[in-house]
Parts: C-alpha cells; structure tokens; sequence
C-alpha cells in the first residue's frame, strides 16, 4: 500500500484540476490570469529577455514592467509555442506544481505525524475549494505554494541532517515563494517554528539559521528594486502597498475572513470539524506545537493583509496546507476508533463542497471576447494603439492581441471624457467596447459622445470597435 501513496496523491491532485484546463482565461479571477498571460506571451515573442517582463496596457512602451519576480511567467512564455496551446501551458504548469505540492506535503508530514494521517492530510489538501480551483489558474499561486512546501520540508531535513544541500535548496524555495507573493513572508515564521519545536532555542545560535531568511529577504529585496524601475504591475514601492491595505475596514474584513471564507474556501465544513479534532489533539494534547505556530502566522498574515487579502480569495491559499495537515489527522483519529459512517461522511463531504462552493468560479466571462483577435486583424494593424472601456486594464488588449491604454468609463465619470481625446493624440487609434453596458442605450452620454464623433467599424459579437482617427 505504501508504494502506492503517491500514485494516488498525484491522481487526487491532478483529476480535480482537469475541468476547465483548456478554458480561456477569463473564468474568476480574470483579471490577474490575464496579466499573467499577457506577460508570457511577450516573453514568448520578445525573446525570453526574462529581466524585461512586458506588458501590453501602457501604450506602445516596450520597457520593463514592475512585476514580482517573473519564474512562472518566464516558464509560461518558454512553453507557450509548444502544441499550438498557449496560455493553457500556465494551467498545466500550475497542476504540476499543485501535484508537487501535494507529495512535499505528505513527505513533510510523515516526519510529524503517523504516516498513515500524512497520507490522509496530502489527499485531503487535494480537494481543499481554494486548491481545487487556483491549483490550476493561470498565476503564480501555485508554483508559490509549492516553493514555500519545499521551503518547510528542505528546512525540516536541514534541521535534522545539518546537509548544505538541504539548507541551499530551503533558502531558495523561501526566496521563490517570497518574491512571487510577498506576503509569502510569513512563511519565516512557520520555518522559525520548526528551528524551535526541533532544537529549542539552543537552535537560535546557529549562525546557518539566521543567514537563511537573510539570504532569502536580499534576493527578494533585490529583484523589487531592480522592478520598482519599471511601470506599475504590482506593488513595488511601500506607499502603493498601504494604498491597498484598506485598514478603515479592518474588523469586517477580519470577521469575514473566519468566519466565512475559513471554513467555506480553505478547509469545508466537514473538513473544519476534521481540523478541529486534529487540532486538539496535536497541538494541545500531544504540545507539536509547530502546527499552532503555523497557523498563527497565517492568520497573522490574514489580518495584516487588510483589503488585500479580503478582496483576493487566493490569498488564502496557503492555510489550505495546515488545514489540511490537521484535517489528516483528525481523519486518522477517527479511523482508529473504526467510527466507519463518520469516516466516509466526513472524508466525502470535502470533494461534494468543493464542487457545490465553487462551481460558479468555472463560468467563462464575456465570451465574445474570444473573437475579438480576429475582429482586430480585420480593421486594424498589428503596430495600431487601441484604447479599451474595460477595468481590468489587460483583458480586451490581450484578446484584441493589440497594445494600448484601457479604464472603465462610467467608473472614471462623464469629465473625465477628455481622457480619451488625450490618448488619442498619444497614438490611440482604435476604440473597443462592450456593446452592452454604457453603450447599450445610444441616448446616453458616452454612446452618444462617441457615436457623434467616430465611425463604427465593427459591430456585432457583443463587440463595438470605433475608429478614433486615420
């Protein structure tokens, strides 16, 4: 049975993430799937320059965008020619790293828990709604969460056989989880932890210990200094991070993120009651508490994320690893007292809420869009600026395959109209709307702005395009 534990697990990781790997991205979370792609696609058709991130939303600038430290871009932009798949290879790079995961996960936990409970929590992690559905997105999440699992496990066997290799390997999954998702920073906590529950404070003196977050901090610092020079993607300054953070909204945020999203997103229902027996088992009655350590730091990371993480369900990603590991063990206890109808009611009722909670997510948005690279070789040319009436600044450029600027009208308001008159003398030739929205009424302001102005040169498909000048 044990040669076959992780056949089983990469099977449980990578069936849940085959549904919807061949969809566009433009399911939830559209708008940093997109990006993502966007900059991967340049990569591919700029030479792979992987210093020079680019980005399509800044007119015709060419120059490097601020982005966090772009590995899985890169990797996404050196497969992308490969079967004619493009963006999809961004899907299946994140099952391979959300399967990976899922063996990091339970090799680490057979060193702290019965291997049987380790093989439970690593199935359970599988089927966790925020693994199920951001293990495969076209984002960094995934190869982030992976990183910081290495990270825990290359410390744990550092810790034990004192091997240079081991501790190299833990500083640089620590640097690559960091520098993809900063707030991967609490991940110093949990690999703290571990140097203590392992060795006490005595473990403190080691000089190794200190020169490890060190080593992983100046890299990270180092690639956003080298991005910050860039054009805006991700936060790179200190005053664009308190710009999100949103701290008026603290305690609702707060209230929310435990009692709503934590038992919905990052462990089910059945699957909190699973984390709760586990957790007072191993941590109040057996004292690992590591597993304690752990989740405080989470929740630390929670709370300090303010709006950032309210507004960004994947931030929540990462609790999917101890909650899972709890989860496992409590799924073992359960087994021992051979309580058989709760076993399976239990075990199941994580997949079944996964499937119910997040199904939605799946839906494909704006499907018209997927036409609209054709629509844009018909009446523009490739070197054409378009200006696009849509928030999510990446997602018409990308699909229209063109470069430019994009904002949402109605939400800039009627004065600033003058925007668009500003972009047009910067190169703007070309508009594109959905024919839905502002401009599905032809009385109202800007329907009536700019069909007074510039002809229509496509209509249909959910697809206006105007043609701002010669």
């Amino acid at each position: 049975m044990r040669r076959l534990r992780w056949p089983l697990i990469l099977l449980a990781s990578v069936l849940p993430h085959l549904y919807g790997l061949f969809s566009p991205p433009l399911d939830y979370h559209y708008h940093r799937q997109v990006n993502t792609a966007a900059i991967a696609r340049n990569y591919h058709r700029n030479g792979l320059d992987f210093f020079n991130p680019q980005i399509d939303w800044e007119g015709d600038y060419r120059g490097r965008a601020a982005t966090e430290f772009p590995l899985y871009m890169w990797l996404t932009g050196l497969l992308w020619g490969l079967g004619g798949i493009g963006d999809v290879w961004g899907r299946i790079l994140s099952v391979l790293f959300s399967a990976l995961t899922a063996i990091y996960l339970y090799e680490f936990l057979k060193g702290e828990l019965e291997e049987e409970a380790a093989f439970y929590g690593s199935l359970l992690f599988c089927f966790i709604p925020l693994e199920v559905y951001f293990g495969r997105t076209i984002q960094p999440e995934a190869l982030a969460l992976l990183a910081s699992m290495a990270a825990l496990y290359h410390w744990s066997r550092y810790l034990k056989e004192g091997a240079a290799s081991q501790w190299i390997t833990a500083s640089f999954s620590a640097f690559i989880a960091i520098s993809h998702k900063l707030p991967y920073l609490y991940i110093l906590g949990p690999l703290a932890g571990l140097a203590w529950a392992q060795g006490g404070l005595k473990a403190f003196r080691r000089p190794s210990l200190w020169l490890a977050p060190a080593a992983a901090l100046g890299a990270t610092a180092f690639w956003y200094r080298f991005a910050s020079r860039g054009v805006y993607v991700v936060p790179s300054h200190p005053g664009e991070f308190w710009q999100i953070l949103e701290y008026g909204r603290l305690a609702y945020f707060v209230q929310f993120q435990f009692l709503s999203r934590f038992p919905e997103l990052t462990a089910t229902y059945g699957g909190t009651f699973l984390l709760l027996l586990g957790g007072k088992e191993l941590i109040f009655k057996r004292k690992k508490l590591f597993f304690g350590v752990w989740l405080a730091c989470l929740a630390l990371y929670i709370v300090a994320g303010g709006g950032y993480t309210f507004h960004h369900e994947y931030t929540s990603l990462p609790f999917a690893l101890v909650n899972a590991a709890l989860m496992g063990h409590g799924l073992w206890q359960i087994k021992r007292k051979r309580a058989w109808a709760w076993l399976c009611l239990l075990a199941l009722s994580v997949p079944v809420h996964s499937a119910l909670r997040i199904k939605h997510w799946y839906r494909v948005g704006s499907p018209f869009l997927l036409n609209a690279g054709k629509t844009a070789r018909e009446v523009s040319s490739p070197q054409d600026l378009f200006l696009c009436n849509e928030r999510a600044s990446s997602v018409y450029l990308y699909y229209l395959d063109r470069r430019g600027w994009s904002w949402d009208l109605r939400e800039t308001g009627e004065s600033e109209i003058g925007r668009v008159e500003d972009k047009i003398r910067k190169g703007a030739k070309f508009f594109a709307t959905a024919k839905d929205g502002v401009f599905a009424d032809r009385d109202g302001f800007y329907a009536r702005w700019f069909y007074a102005r510039f002809p229509v040169v496509h209509d249909g498909e959910g697809l206006l395009v105007f043609k701002l000048r010669d």
